[in-house]
């Protein structure tokens, strides 16, 4: 019967109003099917290679609600004792909804407050014992806070905090010694060399030597640590990352001379968007491929891994490259808008991961 049909053509009894409205509707949903938007898009074919199905949704107002409530001493105490032999929680307590991580922002502030008296000490005293101060609070405030945010996220809680701070360290810094050791293989352009503008050769070059170092150190310590799971690999690429963006920092801020605050500050609020996240998405997209199972090298070479590790390059590249369309602190913001929707991903299969163990372990 044609959609706009008010009459039965054999009997010619009228057709219910509901009948033609549901027939036109349905006629139009065919003729003009429903749009996904771009974000919709592309969380699903990301969430894909991750091993899910369909668009992810974040309720970023629900998910950093818990921030603006009271919370008692205890409370941020049990977050940190998470992780041992006594207080890792069992596989049915789990739950497999959005973890509302509040830690890390109490965390940032205490460092915010820190880095103010340190300048106020600087500036109003003339007191350079505040110097290393400045460049240390700088350089560890967003990396440490970030990283804290994930150790909360692990819904599994079974990584302890001794262990994320001694990737932190550990791991940070013998990222950056690889990475050193990296760089002594690449060359870049003659025109970064005469302009000191980075083309986007160079930046690709950087992205790739700098990602691969992290990521090396990010496998050993997940085979170390025998980690299993999606959310455990986010948490040790972070500590990685975290620890290769401080001890970084430190140092660009101790060569800035003058512009030591507005380096502290510029690379303090970008760091967000930075190393901590782009190891994370690395170490993150291990598990999607290794799991339970040892880490093997045929797992780097799985495209599943591949789309993941290849966009962390990407947005690192981007970050670099001197991109003279758009402003920089437009730039960066978008970049970390994008590397942030990807974490966000694989945070979503890291808890949907949650329910299929729960339901193996009762089939």
């Amino acid at each position: 019967m044609p959609a706009t049909a008010k009459f039965c053509p054999v009997c010619g009894k009228p057709l219910p109003e509901t009948a033609q409205t549901t027939q036109s509707t349905d006629a139009t949903a065919k003729k003009h099917p429903r749009r996904q938007s771009l974000y919709d898009d592309a969380t699903a074919r990301l969430n894909h290679y991750a091993g899910e199905e369909g668009a992810v949704k974040v309720n970023l107002k629900d998910l950093f609600s818990a921030v603006f409530q009271h919370h008692t001493k205890a409370e941020a105490e049990s977050i940190f004792i998470a992780g041992t032999e006594t207080t890792t929680p069992r596989l049915a307590s789990l739950s497999a909804a959005w973890v509302k991580p509040w830690l890390f922002s109490r965390i940032l502030l205490g460092f915010l407050l820190a880095f103010i008296a340190l300048l106020f000490m600087a500036v109003e005293f003339q007191n350079p014992n505040a110097i290393p101060g400045l460049i240390l609070v700088g350089a560890f405030a967003v990396p440490v806070s970030g990283l804290v945010f994930f150790f909360e996220a692990n819904a599994f809680q079974d990584i302890s905090l001794y262990e994320v701070m001694r990737v932190f360290f550990i791991g940070g810094i013998f990222a950056l010694v690889t990475t050193v050791f990296l760089y002594q293989f690449v060359s870049f352009s003659q025109t970064n060399q005469m302009t000191g503008m980075l083309t986007l050769g160079d930046s690709l070059v950087i992205g790739i030597v700098e990602e691969v170092g992290k990521l090396v150190i990010t496998c050993y310590f997940i085979n170390q640590l025998r980690i299993k799971h999606i959310l455990g690999g986010l948490l040790i690429g972070a500590a990685v990352g975290a620890g290769f963006a401080a001890f970084e920092t430190a140092g660009y801020i101790y060569r800035a001379g003058n512009l030591l605050v507005e380096v502290a500050v510029l690379r303090g609020w970008s760091a967000i968007g930075g190393h901590l996240v782009w190891a994370a998405i690395a170490g993150g997209a291990v598990m999607v491929v290794k799991r339970t199972k040892p880490l093997r090298l045929t797992d780097l070479f799985d495209t599943r891994f591949l789309v993941f590790f290849g966009l962390a390059i990407l947005l690192h590249a981007a970050w670099d490259w001197d991109i003279g369309i758009i402003g920089p602190y437009l730039k960066l913001l978008l970049l970390i808008i994008i590397a942030w929707v990807v974490v966000f991903v694989l945070m979503s299969a890291g808890l949907k991961e949650v329910t299929h163990l729960q339901q193996q372990a009762r089939a």
